[in-house]
């Protein structure tokens, strides 16, 4: 599947959730893939995302993706929307980037689909340096901004790593899910 098919989907969905100032991370609880999203559920033009077709599950199950993270406080939806674009493409290339190096393809597939499918660490610290670029963030030093995490083990986790810092007065909370994947308080 192209980029600008990928794209497209992003588009529509903006325009069907234009006046959101939210922007929502998934995890996949078995494979550990992560979708961006402007809504907080998961829905079938969002698995778009993952290009490869063979690692792409064939439906959305909402028990198997469960929020990973919520990035409230951009002052308008077009803010929200550009990050939500600029955590895509992220995304996107990451598995492009997986199959250049030429260690990694060197590997049987067995042991390749895994490292492949295992998006988690690398996207939260994109999003940490995502986030420390917007102009808006930067701005107000983070103030207005806040961050809810599925635990704050994966917060501390994603904080802990060499060179990843987030402005201080951002501010951090907890994701509120009910029954494992609807969030209450994003």
């Amino acid at each position: 599947m192209s980029a600008s098919t990928v794209a497209k989907a992003a588009t529509n969905t903006a325009k069907a959730v234009s006046a959101t100032n939210t922007v929502y991370l998934f995890r996949h609880i078995q494979t550990s893939q992560v979708l961006v999203s402007l809504k907080n559920s998961v829905e079938k033009q969002s698995l778009k995302q993952i290009t490869d077709e063979t690692r792409r599950p064939a439906h959305v199950r909402p028990d198997h993706w469960q929020p990973l993270a919520a990035i409230q406080g951009f002052p308008h939806a077009r803010d929200a929307l550009s990050f939500h674009n600029s955590l895509r493409d992220h995304q996107l290339n990451l598995t492009a980037a997986k199959h250049q190096n030429g260690e990694h393809m060197r590997q049987p597939a067995r042991l390749r689909a895994p490292k492949e499918m295992d998006q988690v660490d690398e996207t939260l610290v994109k999003m940490v340096e995502l986030l420390n670029h917007q102009p808006q963030v930067v701005a107000a030093k983070g103030k207005g901004f806040q961050i809810l995490w599925e635990r704050d083990g994966v917060r501390s986790r994603v904080l802990e790593m060499e060179g990843v810092s987030l402005p201080e007065e951002m501010q951090h909370g907890s994701l509120v899910v009910k029954r494992g994947r609807d969030i209450v308080n994003a």
